[in-house]
């Protein structure tokens, strides 16, 4: 068993929200999300997607993108809960009309701000971002997160999606790292 590495900072919230939206990714050490060309974290280690189930149930909403929802379809509705609203963000919303649950499960072509503020206005208090690059990047572009936590893998694939997309800086403060297992590391940051 690995011993955690625990190294935390105060937190801050931003202001526009009284909800607190954390994006959260799983990547390789060369920024890649996916293996290649290959749909979702399929080369995430045991002790990710073990933080990943821990950690989910602690957010009462979560919003991914289509190209995730089509990755993760099967276990997405396995555990569909009244307890935590899933939206998911894609151009063809219609598409998934049959796996739609209002409250539970929903489908929409908007932009991730204005489904952050209508979460909000629903009294969510705490929503996880799990999505790829172009939404991570939406979010960070747009100033929504108020954390980011990306489990960095040991491995590198050289091509694949990438962490941020296109052309942008942002800059972050370390709030803390954790030894997830041998070779898997949690890090914490806030974007300042």
């Amino acid at each position: 068993m690995v011993t955690p590495l625990l190294f935390a900072m105060p937190t801050t919230k931003r202001q526009s929200s009284p909800m607190h939206t954390v994006g959260i990714a799983v990547m390789s050490l060369d920024a890649c999300l996916t293996r290649h060309d290959e749909e979702g974290t399929g080369f995430a280690s045991a002790a990710d997607q073990r933080f990943f189930r821990q950690t989910m149930p602690t957010f009462d909403c979560a919003i991914m993108g289509g190209g995730g929802y089509r990755a993760a379809r099967h276990p997405v509705l396995a555990n569909r809960s009244p307890h935590q609203l899933r939206i998911v963000l894609t151009r063809t919303p219609d598409q998934y009309a049959g796996d739609a649950q209002p409250g539970v499960l929903e489908f929409r072509s908007d932009d991730p701000a204005p489904v952050l503020r209508d979460l909000a206005a629903r009294h969510y208090q705490r929503c996880a971002v799990v999505g790829g690059g172009r939404l991570l990047t939406a979010c960070l572009r747009d100033r929504l997160l108020d954390e980011l936590w990306i489990t960095l893998e040991a491995v590198v694939f050289g091509q694949g999606r990438r962490l941020i997309q296109g052309a942008v800086e942002f800059r972050f403060e370390l709030l803390s790292t954790e030894l997830l297992g041998p070779n898997t590391l949690l890090l914490r940051y806030r974007p300042t």
